[in-house]
């Protein structure tokens, strides 16, 4: 006899992609994608009107044998003043009580790449807590951003599920052109598997021809106004990256650069070779070293440092990535 669906789906960590797919995957066991539009609903935990959700829940499906509502930032709602006493009682009291026609998607953002963290994380949060609880009601994933040696794993299986193979150097190059994003690396294999039209695997020629410098003239104009103490210029250039790109891709680029900055600022100190520690193409070894000139070891690690602080707070719903790196170039350029 097959065990009732679970009425609660619990997807922690930082990886937003994955957590994007396995949405996506819910919602197509909903039907066809009208159906599923008609049949999802989604809010968020900021200001969270919980008559709202409550009604969300009851609704029978139309047309289907399930409705899929989504919170997300859920880690939001235990931060609130209100959170405590009855509003804690009652949410808790819709996840005990919801129908097999309903399934709540709950999304909790969290950093978790090393045990500490992550112990530190299911100590604290009471829908993990509540989750593991309710094992018959409550299906936990843990959904953490592959690193180093994982995100290349995760490259090859994403290009062979994409209908195509990649050469294990060609690889190594990409994750690194594209500083271990998984919305950036996946936009890149579907334009290599088109590219090489998916009859041969996609070889470190192909990377180099198609990726590397894809939106990075605007990069490197802008650290270069913004080195030179341009304020004026380096805001102008920020602002045109974020209309002409996807602002996640273009806050993936500034990341990718400035960790390249960083690390040929230390090779320069060190007096190392900067092509041997950077490993990128020639052109762009010439150019980050330059650029390197006109920053501090100091000042590039405060700016490393901040730039994954408005990551983390992006994706926990605390902050817009457009506002924050416009305070950071302002703050900087004085």
């Amino acid at each position: 006899m097959d065990r009732p669906a679970y009425t609660v789906y619990l997807f922690y960590g930082d990886d937003e992609f994955a957590i994007a797919e396995v949405i996506n995957q819910l919602r197509e066991k909903l039907g066809d994608p009208t159906t599923a539009d008609m049949n999802t609903q989604r809010f968020s935990a900021v200001g969270l009107n919980l008559g709202a959700l409550e009604e969300a829940c009851a609704a029978m499906p139309f047309l289907a044998h399930r409705r899929l509502v989504v919170v997300d930032n859920v880690e939001r709602l235990s931060q609130d003043k209100s959170w405590d006493g009855k509003r804690k009682e009652r949410f808790f009291r819709l996840l005990n009580d919801l129908p097999e026609s309903t399934a709540v998607v709950l999304i909790e953002y969290a950093e978790l790449q090393s045990s500490k963290k992550e112990d530190n994380f299911k100590k604290r949060s009471p829908f993990y807590q509540w989750a593991e609880a309710n094992p018959n009601k409550a299906y936990i994933r843990k959904c953490s951003s592959p690193k180093s040696s994982a995100f290349l794993h995760w490259l090859m299986k994403r290009c062979k599920s994409l209908g195509g193979e990649i050469e294990p150097t060609a690889a190594h190059l990409l994750a690194e052109l594209v500083a271990e994003d998984l919305y950036l690396a996946n936009q890149e294999l579907t334009k290599l598997l088109d590219y090489v039209d998916r009859k041969r695997p996609i070889e470190t020629n192909d990377v180099e021809r198609l990726t590397p410098f894809h939106g990075q003239s605007d990069v490197f104009a802008m650290v270069d106004a913004l080195g030179q103490r341009r304020g004026q210029e380096a805001l102008q250039l920020l602002r045109r990256l974020l209309e002409d790109k996807d602002p996640k891709y273009a806050f993936a680029m500034i990341v990718r650069q400035f960790r390249l900055l960083l690390q040929a600022r230390e090779a320069l100190d060190l007096g190392l070779n900067t092509q041997q520690v950077l490993r990128v193409h020639p052109f762009v070894v010439d150019k980050v070293s330059a650029q390197a000139r006109n920053f501090s070891l100091a000042d590039l690690e405060r700016i490393y440092h901040k730039l994954l602080t408005i990551d983390l707070a992006t994706k926990t719903g605390q902050a817009y990535v457009e506002v924050e790196l416009d305070n950071l170039i302002a703050t900087l350029s004085n």
